[in-house]
C-alpha cells in the first residue's frame, strides 16, 4: 500500500480503500458528528441515542483499524463501516426497547440560537426529504452527507448501480420542489 501521509483526509489510496493520514484521530473528528446528525436524520434517532450509537460504531472501527491490509476483517470504508455499524445498533437498542416498554423521550433541544438554527435546518431538509420513498430517502441523506456511491452501497448493503439508479430517482422526485435545472447542466439535457 502507498505511504499513507500522501494522501489527504479521505482521500482513497487507489484500491477504493479511504485513507486518514493521521489515523483513527483524523477518521474520529472528520466523521462523529456527521454520523450522530445522520443517524437523526435518517433513522429518526434522538440526540441521546444517535451518539450512543455513534460511539458504539467508533468503538468497532477502532478495534479494526489498524488490522493488516490482507487481513479480511479489515475495514476498507471506515465512514460506511461506521454508519452500518451505528444503524445495526441502533435498530437492535429499538427491538430492544420495545420489548421492555420503556418510555424515554429522550429529545432535547440546544440551549444557545445559533444551535437551534442548525437543528431548524436539519428539520428543514429532513421535511424535504421525507417526501420520498424510504430507499430514496436513504440514499439522497447520504449524498447530502458527502457519502461515495460505493461507501452507500456498502452501508445499505445494495449494489453500487442500484445506488446510482435511486439517487436519478430522488433527483428527479425532488427536482420539481426546486424548480427547473440550471441551463446547460446535465439534468437540463436530459430533460430536452
Amino acid at each position: 500500500m502507498p505511504d499513507e501521509e500522501q494522501f489527504a483526509n479521505g482521500d482513497s489510496a487507489g484500491d477504493g480503500e479511504v485513507v486518514y493520514p493521521g489515523g483513527f484521530d483524523d477518521f474520529f473528528r472528520a466523521e462523529y458528528r456527521e454520523l450522530v446528525k445522520a443517524l437523526m436524520v435518517m433513522e429518526g434517532a434522538s440526540l441521546a441515542d444517535a451518539d450512543d450509537c455513534a460511539a458504539h460504531a467508533m468503538e468497532k472501527v477502532l478495534e479494526r483499524w489498524d488490522l493488516p491490509v490482507s487481513d479480511p476483517g479489515r475495514v476498507r470504508h471506515p465512514k460506511a463501516y461506521a454508519m452500518k455499524t451505528a444503524r445495526h445498533r441502533l435498530n437492535s437498542e429499538r427491538r430492544r426497547r420495545q420489548s421492555v416498554a420503556l418510555d424515554e423521550d429522550g429529545s432535547t433541544l440546544p440551549a444557545d440560537s445559533s444551535a437551534l438554527t442548525t437543528v431548524e435546518d436539519r428539520q428543514f431538509v429532513a421535511g424535504i426529504l421525507a417526501c420520498l420513498p424510504p430507499a430514496q430517502r436513504q440514499v439522497m441523506h447520504l449524498i447530502t452527507e458527502g457519502y461515495t456511491v460505493a461507501e452507500i452501497a456498502e452501508v445499505l448493503n445494495k449494489k453500487t448501480n442500484n445506488v446510482r439508479q435511486i439517487v436519478h430517482l430522488g433527483k428527479k422526485r425532488l427536482r420539481p420542489l426546486w424548480g427547473p435545472p440550471p441551463i446547460g447542466s446535465p439534468e437540463e439535457e436530459e430533460e430536452r
